[in-house]
């Protein structure tokens, strides 16, 4: 159901905006200007939040995003399959895009997670700490404004960290929920990427980045679908907003020194069939008690052992839903006794005290096949059912009918990763496709030979990208996806969260300075800092990030030519 429209509310808060901070003009003009060694060269992103790849695609082909479809996607470079990173929710992918690590490496492995060792749990989607994500990236997770010059902008993100000029737009934001207006919120952050590159060149330079975060696709398809007229308007006013931005840019004859990024940062998939994600895992767990042993360094599912057998308290796990469709499950941890949390403790326990020389208690190994993953994938409701191995890099798969690992070897040079089915069918159904058989066998295979084999399947990249999730700490000790059409929240079209293709697939182009016209077959999101770091001449250490460098301009890039003088701003027709 949507929020009531309070349009005094809404329009006090928006004036309340105005008056208590200084424009981005004003503000980039200021940071630009501070700069002693600008780049030279400029980037302008456009991250689609919630835009998959095959809407992009029926969008440009009905004809109804001339403006996108003329500056950058008939003149640019795209790829046509770009899988975001696992899960496919916003915080783990803006985290994954900006720093160029997975998000089990980069520290926010999801929307919501718990940390054990910390005893934090955190909710990144809380209106009132959206902007404070950033806090809990790993101190070695540099965001790609922490390499860049201080003349970088972010407008209407929720992360920013390091940037010069970040434009939240909080008051923006809560006047779009007030009065269900995502299109004004659009068309405020492109306009206010367009204020950014007013504000510097008026300083004599170009910003080396602005990235505008576009959220109204995202909201319009949880709440009406990614196929409805609803969804398809707040496309079609995107891009007259980004039609006026580039009117600006040329009149400003700067237009064509600017590198310009189309990037979602995952899909959404409709649903018409609500399940309780709670009542799905506490059936299985009331007929498999499962505990987790975080005794070694991955915690792994074991049975419950001794009275709690018959007496499980099924509260005891944290169930979290990720945008409407993936499921995350963190059990009860047995032999971790300083750093149970206390969301897993039901009741006050009294630990145990260690008697004198009392041998280590004995390592406990974990089963070939965990029945209670088992019992979940056979739910109607669920697709697969993913747990860590025994060991880092091993990740068991549950599907209705079958059960398959992932090991990932690490060698002195990059990891390889096996696959194989252990029992009944090929739960993500690789097996289905001939040309997939050689990759088969369980033998290790480099990543970008599994990003190529399998782009085209329904579960792009998963061999490669599961190991990484389950890397981070802060990872659930199982993660759901369901079928396709199932989603966990009622009253909602679409969401997303999942493994399906609809979800991870998203668009992702090129347009700009020594960029050829073209299409590649496929890449990976996480691509995307390194690509532009390397674009923009600015140096990085490659082997301190997960994702590559795309070399999308793969020659010489054009001398920047000298900027002109700073023209007038004068309104658009339709401004």
């Amino acid at each position: 159901m949507r929020p009531r429209r309070n349009r005094p509310l809404a329009w006090a808060l928006a004036a309340a905006l105005a008056a208590s901070s200084c424009s981005i003009h004003s503000r980039e003009r200021t940071a630009a200007s501070l700069v002693d060694a600008p780049v030279g060269r400029s980037v302008c992103v456009l991250l689609f939040d919630g835009l998959s790849q095959r809407q992009f695609e029926r969008l440009l082909a009905d004809g109804v995003l001339p403006n996108l479809k003329r500056e950058i996607v008939d003149r640019g470079l795209s790829f046509d399959t770009a899988v975001a990173s696992i899960p496919s929710e916003t915080y783990p992918n803006l985290g994954a895009m900006l720093t160029g690590l997975y998000p089990g490496h980069h520290g926010i492995p999801a929307n919501i997670w718990l940390d054990r060792r910390l005893r934090l749990a955190e909710t990144h989607t809380n209106i009132f700490r959206i902007h404070s994500a950033a806090d809990f990236l790993e101190p070695d997770a540099r965001t790609l404004y922490e390499h860049l010059p201080a003349d970088s902008v972010v407008v209407t993100s929720p992360m920013g960290k390091g940037a010069a000029v970040w434009a939240k737009n909080t008051f923006s934001i809560v006047t779009s929920y007030l009065k269900w207006d995502w299109e004004y919120l659009d068309r405020k952050s492109l306009d206010d990427a367009g204020d950014a590159y007013a504000g510097a060149l008026e300083a004599g330079r170009l910003p080396s980045i602005v990235l505008a975060h576009l959220l109204g696709p995202d909201e319009v398809a949880h709440a009406d679908g990614p196929e409805s007229a609803a969804f398809r308007s707040v496309m079609v006013n995107i891009d007259r907003s980004f039609g006026r931005l580039v009117r600006r840019l040329k009149r400003w004859k700067v237009h064509d020194q600017i590198l310009f990024v189309v990037v979602g940062d995952h899909g959404n998939e409709p649903y018409g069939t609500t399940a309780d994600a709670e009542e799905l895992v506490h059936r299985a767990l009331a007929s498999h008690p499962t505990e987790a042993d975080c005794a070694g360094e991955n915690c792994v599912l074991v049975p419950a052992e001794g009275k709690r057998k018959k007496a499980y308290d099924v509260g005891d796990a944290q169930i979290a839903v990720g945008a409407y469709r993936g499921v995350m499950i963190w059990l009860p941890a047995s032999r971790l006794p300083e750093t149970v949390p206390g969301a897993f403790t039901a009741k006050p326990r009294k630990k145990p005290k260690p008697r004198r020389g009392a041998p280590p208690p004995p390592k406990i190994t974990m089963p070939a096949a965990t029945a209670f993953a088992a019992a979940l994938a056979r739910a109607p409701e669920l697709a697969l059912v993913a747990t860590r191995g025994a060991e880092a890099g091993h990740v068991l798969v549950y599907g209705p009918k079958g059960r398959s690992e992932i090991v990932r070897e690490e060698t002195d040079g990059a990891p390889r990763y096996g696959y194989r089915v252990l029992a009944g069918e090929d739960p993500i159904e690789y097996a289905a496709t001939p040309a997939l058989a050689p990759l088969l066998t369980g033998e290790g295979f480099p990543a970008h030979a599994w990003l190529l084999a399998t782009a085209a399947t329904t579960y792009p990249d998963l061999v490669v990208q599961l190991p990484e999730f389950f890397d981070s700490p802060r990872a659930p000790d199982v993660y759901l996806s369901p079928r396709d059409g199932v989603g966990f929240r009622a009253g909602k079209a679409a969401g997303h969260g999942g493994l399906a293709r609809l979800e991870m697939v998203v668009p992702l182009v090129f347009a700009g300075p020594g960029v050829p016209r073209g299409r590649r077959p496929a890449a990976r999101t996480v691509d995307l800092a390194p690509t532009l770091l390397a674009w923009l001449g600015v140096p990085f250490d490659p082997d301190a990030v997960d994702g590559d460098d795309l070399r999308v301009a793969p020659g010489p890039l054009p001398a920047p030519l000298p900027l002109p003088p700073p023209a007038s701003d004068a309104p658009d027709d339709d401004d």
